[in-house]
């Protein structure tokens, strides 16, 4: 018996150390008939007229851009623009999920900052300054919080462990970017949406994992999707 107890604590071991290396898992579609960057100036604005003026799109305008400057665009800076960037994103308000469970694990959170400088991807021209908030629970949310002679689950049996019930929210993000000429009525360019799925619906936390995602093969097959995993560093 207790071999078999070591057994199940090292497996208990394994398993949690595993759960604590996180991912971000994005599905990609994306539409396009873009040719090859040649130094075309871009200029980001919001899909949604909501956005216009928010710190928060300048933030994700700021990564966006940025991702684009490596593909050889460069930002308008006020000048006339020969791309025009629209950005969406969004979450919604996520489902409930039961599930049972003979242990109970948590996640790590994402905090990241950017220091405030001048923006020239999109057209306010404005100073920025972003926190991404510490959470406890990369998710957002938790299964349980009693801990035993293990370090997990809070009801014992004759091996340690009882199943117990776990309850969370699972959110779906999404992050949608087209590319058109800056002309009346010109047609698209490029469509690409990125879609993910989680416990946690603070945007700031995951978007530089879905810009880096909808960025990854860019700009990719178009008509077809593609799951593209973004590893979040330890320390983050």
């Amino acid at each position: 018996m207790d071999k078999f107890l070591k057994i199940v604590a090292l497996f208990l071991i394994i398993s949690f150390v595993a759960s604590c290396k996180q991912s971000i898992r994005s599905n990609v579609m994306r539409f396009h008939q873009l040719p090859m960057p040649s130094g075309e100036k871009i200029m980001i604005v919001p899909l949604n007229s909501a956005n216009n003026g928010s710190i928060e799109f300048a933030n994700y305008a700021t990564l966006v851009g940025n991702a684009l400057g490596n593909l050889g665009y460069l930002p308008a800076n006020g000048e006339a623009p020969d791309l025009i960037v629209e950005l969406d994103y969004g979450v919604d308000d996520g489902q409930k999920i039961v599930r049972s469970s003979p242990s109970s694990f948590g996640y790590l959170g994402y905090a990241g900052h950017y220091n405030a400088y001048y923006n020239p991807w999109f057209s306010y021209g404005n100073r920025y300054s972003y926190r991404g908030g510490y959470s406890p629970l990369f998710y957002g949310g938790y299964y349980g919080s009693h801990y035993g002679p293990l370090g997990m689950g809070s009801h014992y049996g004759p091996l340690g462990i009882v199943a117990r019930e776990r309850v969370y929210t699972r959110y779906t993000r999404h992050l949608k970017l087209i590319i058109k000429p800056n002309q009346e009525g010109a047609q698209n360019l490029y469509e690409g949406e990125a879609k993910s799925i989680g416990r946690n619906n603070r945007l700031h936390d995951v978007m530089p994992y879905m810009v880096e995602a909808i960025f990854t093969n860019f700009p990719g097959e178009s008509g077809f999707s593609e799951q593209i995993i973004v590893d979040v560093p330890e320390n983050s």
